[in-house]
C-alpha cells in the first residue's frame, strides 16, 4: 500500500478541496508509511511543501502507522477506518499532534487529501445505488407544530406525519433533527401499514429554543429528554406507540423500554448503547472553529463506504445546519448524563430490538450488544451498515426494520 512521492504531486488540491472555505494560515505535516509531507495553508489556498528543513515548524502532525494504513487502504475497509477522522475518533485523538484546534479548523482538508492518496492505490468500494426521485407533485408528508408542557416548561415542537395504522414515534440523532426519516415518512409499504410521527427535539430543526438561547450552555439531560418524548405522545394522544430512535435517540430509547415499557408496544433502539465518554469533545464547540464543518468530518467517518452517494451526502449536510453547541449539548447526555444512570435500569418492560450497524464505531456493535444483553433485547446486526441507517441507506435498512415491524406489528393492540 506504499504510496510515492508523484503519487502526492498528482493530486490536483484546487479541485479535490473545491467547495471547502479558507481555513486559516496553517501547516500541518503527514508522516505515512514511506512517504512524509507538509500541507501550507495561506489561508486562500492550500499547497504541497517538503518535511524536511531543522527550522521547520507544523501547528499540527498527523501519523499513521504501518498496520493503521493498511486497514485503512483495504477493500472493504474495517470499522474506525473509513476516513482520517474515523482514525482520530476510534483511537483517542493518537494520530494528531500539535495544536488540535488548528486540526480541527483542517479536518477536511486532511480528510480529503489522506482519501484520494488512499484512491491512487486501491478501489474505492462500490456504492450501493441513489433511491429513485420522488414524482412530481406533493408529498404524502405534513408537518405541524404542536405545543407540550416539559418539565414545567412550554415547548413547541415541530413533527411531521404519514400514513396510516399504529403509531410509530422517530428519534432523530445528536446534533441532527427529523429529516433523517424523510424517507421511512415516504415508504408506501410502511406508510400502509403504520402512521409514522418523526419531531424536532427543542433546540434542533424547526422546534424552537428558549428565547435566551444567546446566554445559554446547551445541555440535554436524561430526564428532559425522556419527558419531551413522553410529552409529545401525550400530546397527539399516542397510545402505546412503538418508538424508534437513532444514536441518542437509540441511548433514550433503552432508557425508555426500561423505565417506561408499558407505554410502548415495542422499541427499536437504532445504534443504540448506553452512552460513549469519547463522543463528547471540545472541538465541536469551540468559537475559533467553524462546527458546521468540522461537525461533517467528525461524524461522517461513521457513514459507510458502500452507502449511496446521495443519501450520505443530505446526511452530512443536516449536520452542517446545526445550531451552535447543539452536537456537544447532546453528547453530554450521551457521554456523561446518561451513563449515570444506566447501571440503576431493569429489564425492559416491552419487547426490545437493538440494531447495530458493522461501521458504527460511536454505538459499537460490542456496546449494543451489552445493552440488548441487559436489558433483555434482541440484537440485530446490519451488515455494511453505518450510524445514520434510516437516511444514508434506507433501502438496504428496510430489509432489517420492516421485518421487526411486522412483528411488533402484530402485538398492537387498538
Amino acid at each position: 500500500m506504499a504510496i510515492s512521492h508523484d503519487d502526492l504531486l498528482s493530486l490536483d488540491l484546487g479541485t479535490l478541496l473545491a467547495g471547502l472555505p479558507p481555513t486559516g494560515a496553517w501547516r500541518g505535516l503527514f508522516e505515512l508509511p514511506d512517504l512524509s509531507f507538509g500541507l501550507r495553508s495561506t489561508g486562500s489556498a492550500v499547497e504541497v511543501v517538503p518535511a524536511t528543513g531543522i527550522n521547520d515548524a507544523w501547528d499540527f502532525e498527523f501519523l499513521v502507522g504501518e498496520s493503521e494504513w493498511t486497514a485503512f487502504c483495504s477493500t472493504p475497509c474495517p470499522r474506525g477506518f473509513t476516513t482520517a477522522q474515523a482514525l482520530v475518533a476510534t483511537s483517542g485523538g493518537a494520530p494528531v499532534r500539535g495544536d488540535r484546534a488548528v486540526w480541527a479548523r483542517a479536518a477536511l482538508v486532511v480528510d480529503r487529501v489522506l482519501a484520494a492518496l488512499r484512491d491512487t492505490v486501491t478501489t474505492a468500494p462500490q456504492r450501493r445505488p441513489d433511491p429513485a426521485a420522488p414524482a412530481p407533485g406533493l408529498s404524502p408528508v405534513v408537518g405541524r407544530y404542536l405545543t407540550v408542557e416539559v418539565e414545567g416548561r412550554s415547548q413547541r415542537l415541530y413533527f411531521e406525519s404519514a400514513g396510516t395504522g399504529p403509531p410509530l414515534v422517530c428519534l432523530h440523532t445528536a446534533g441532527a433533527d427529523s429529516r433523517q426519516f424523510r424517507y421511512l415518512l415516504e415508504d408506501p409499504e410502511l406508510t400502509a401499514q403504520w402512521t409514522v410521527y418523526a419531531f424536532d427535539m427543542p433546540w434542533h430543526g424547526r422546534s424552537e429554543p428558549p428565547a435566551d438561547w444567546q446566554r445559554q450552555t446547551y445541555r440535554l439531560t436524561t430526564a428532559t429528554y425522556a419527558a419531551t418524548v413522553l410529552a409529545f405522545m401525550d400530546g397527539l394522544g399516542l397510545e402505546r406507540p412503538v418508538l424508534a430512535g437513532c444514536s441518542m435517540g437509540g441511548a433514550i430509547a433503552l432508557y425508555l423500554a426500561a423505565e417506561h415499557g408499558e407505554r410502548f408496544t415495542g422499541v427499536c433502539a437504532l445504534e443504540g448503547g448506553l452512552g460513549n465518554p469519547s463522543r463528547f469533545v471540545d472541538w465541536t464547540n469551540r468559537a475559533d472553529v467553524d462546527h458546521s464543518l468540522f461537525l461533517t468530518s467528525w461524524v461522517g467517518g461513521l457513514i459507510a463506504p458502500t452507502s449511496p452517494a446521495g443519501p450520505a451526502a443530505q446526511t452530512l449536510w443536516g449536520y452542517a445546519q446545526s445550531g451552535p453547541g447543539i452536537y456537544q449539548g447532546d453528547t453530554y447526555f450521551y457521554s456523561q448524563d446518561l451513563p449515570r444512570v444506566a447501571d440503576s435500569l431493569g429489564a425492559a418492560r416491552c419487547p426490545l430490538y437493538v440494531f447495530s450497524g458493522e461501521y458504527d464505531y460511536s454505538a459499537t456493535t460490542e456496546m449494543s450488544r451489552a445493552a440488548a444483553e441487559r436489558l433483555g433485547g434482541q440484537l440485530v446486526e446490519m451488515a455494511g451498515k453505518g450510524h445514520f441507517p434510516m437516511s444514508e441507506d434506507p433501502a438496504s435498512f428496510a430489509e432489517y426494520f420492516l421485518p421487526v415491524l411486522a412483528l411488533l406489528h402484530d402485538k398492537y393492540e387498538r
